[in-house]
């Protein structure tokens, strides 16, 4: 295949409220926002299918000029509310309105014919991205999904991880997950064997630990990232997998790319 139309990132659009101490910013979020402006920095072709209000539209306007954007309307617009506690940045309240826009395989028409180099899914909530859905996309592409939206359910307004029944056939249905160590706790609470778990259902997952770094688990080995020091933390929003799954992605197809080349 080759890398016609780049990259289809699929999920919800958020309107974001971040707290910190007496500071409220309220912006544009979600997973896939975060994918196409890193993926824009790095001048890589995408499309964003993304659902949202029409009423907040206006949230569209803060994607980058070089995002091609696709939107299916819903009645309401999902909406986070991340409370840093004395602005600590490493811990973090979370609240939802929980407003369900599942992207159904009907909305994919005039996209799931295109030539994807792979599909990137940012699901925030687990009705975002049906598993039929994705089930339909990874029989036709690399598919390589954000498995946060799957693991987080209501308590209340607030935001709780927990194991979800079905997430082994959310790994299946893709070549790869990313996910974070909290998230990981929801598989198992000893460490290893969580990963082995996962690598028992995905060919690749990259778990992150904050400012312990990153480990990738491919074909049963495992490789340990550290993490470089940010000079100053402004928001810590999106510095997880938002940002390392469009990363790790262009550089691991192109280096296969350049395998096949020399092994044909």
């Amino acid at each position: 295949m080759s890398s016609g139309e780049g990259y289809l990132l699929i999920g919800p659009v958020s309107r974001d409220h971040i707290v910190r101490g007496d500071s409220h910013e309220v912006k544009a979020g979600g997973a896939v926002y975060y994918y196409s402006r890193l993926l824009s920095h790095l001048g890589v072709r995408h499309t964003a299918l993304v659902t949202i209000s029409e009423d907040d539209s206006e949230l569209l306007e803060e994607f980058p000029d070089k995002t091609r954007i696709v939107p299916v309307y819903h009645d309401r617009t999902v909406e986070f509310e991340n409370i840093y506690s004395n602005g600590d940045t490493a811990g973090r309240t979370q609240r939802s309105n929980f407003a369900e826009n599942p992207i159904e395989v009907e909305d994919l028409e005039g996209l799931a014919s295109l030539d994807w180099t792979a599909v990137l899914a940012g699901p925030l909530l687990p009705s975002d991205i049906p598993l039929r859905t994705l089930e339909f996309l990874g029989e036709r592409y690399r598919l390589y999904t954000g498995l946060q939206g799957y693991l987080r359910h209501p308590q209340g307004r607030s935001v709780i991880l927990k194991h979800a029944g079905h997430i082994w056939r959310v790994m299946e249905a893709g070549d790869g997950v990313f996910l974070d160590v909290n998230e990981l706790g929801t598989i198992s609470d000893n460490p290893l064997r969580a990963l082995r778990m996962l690598a028992e259902h995905t060919p690749e997952a990259v778990v992150t630990c904050g400012r312990r770094g990153s480990v990738i688990c491919h074909g049963g080995s495992r490789t340990r990232i550290r993490a470089v020091r940010a000079v100053r933390e402004l928001d810590p929003t999106a510095l997880g997998i938002p940002t390392w799954q469009p990363m790790y992605m262009p550089e691991e197809w192109w280096g296969r790319r350049r395998l096949e080349g020399l092994h044909p």
